[in-house]
């Protein structure tokens, strides 16, 4: 019995498949595992301070006045009127 390229495929996808359940499972155990690409903060070692300027007090204009708005009166609207619908 010949394989043809339909049952070569489905066992490439079922391969992949099967390496990416195992992978998510080793991260699902361990977060912490190198082959996790969004390892939580702190499980790779240390983090170092890399040196920054840091601001001492915020600028005094950091924020903008406030502005008054003014809104509009109510307009008075018309009563509304039956409009005639003819059904065929």
């Amino acid at each position: 019995m010949k394989l043809n390229d339909w049952d070569k495929m489905s066992i490439v996808v079922l391969s992949v498949t099967a390496v990416v359940i195992i992978w998510l499972v080793l991260i699902a155990v361990n977060p912490g595992t190198p082959v996790n690409p969004f390892p939580p903060p702190g499980s790779r070692g240390p983090i170092t301070p890399t040196p920054t300027a840091t601001i001492n007090a915020l600028p005094p204009t950091w924020t903008p006045a406030p502005t008054v708005e003014v809104t509009k009166r109510p307009t008075s609207t018309s009563i509304p009127t039956s409009t005639p619908v003819k059904l065929k």
